[in-house]
């Protein structure tokens, strides 16, 4: 995000997610997952941010849009109380296992949160199983 040879980005605010949405750790890797599942879970705490297109093509290739987790414009309420249509990375689809060795659902996502699941660096973090089929 901050690598400005990726494009330009300004915080906008902290928000929260209008639905409920499921975020859950999992994998060797401990990625945290938003599984597109409206309804199901927490209302999702984040910030929001503006990025030029630049910027938004890099995090599109991070997030593999849309071949892994797909991109989806979401209402976001702001701290200020507006709300603001943003960009979302959501996965589409997933098998149960990955459900079923997954944290608990969480309203927010920080590597060394109380979960106990810091994320796993690794230079290829491909998926390692069919768990996102």
């Amino acid at each position: 995000m901050t690598d400005p040879k990726t494009g330009s980005y300004e915080f906008v605010s902290a928000g929260k997610t209008i639905e409920k949405f499921p975020l859950i750790i999992a994998s060797k890797f401990n990625i945290p997952f938003l599984l597109n599942d409206a309804g199901k879970g927490h209302r999702i705490s984040g910030e929001i941010y503006s990025v030029d297109e630049q910027k938004l093509a890099a995090l599109d290739e991070l997030e593999s849009h849309p071949t892994f987790y797909r991109r989806e414009e979401h209402p976001i309420e702001m701290t200020n109380g507006d709300v603001l249509k943003v960009w979302i990375y959501l996965l589409p689809t997933w098998r149960e296992e990955l459900v079923q060795t997954a944290s608990e659902p969480m309203p927010n996502y920080s590597s060394t949160g109380p979960h106990g699941r810091v994320y796993v660096s690794s230079e290829n973090t491909e998926c390692e199983d069919d768990l996102f089929k």
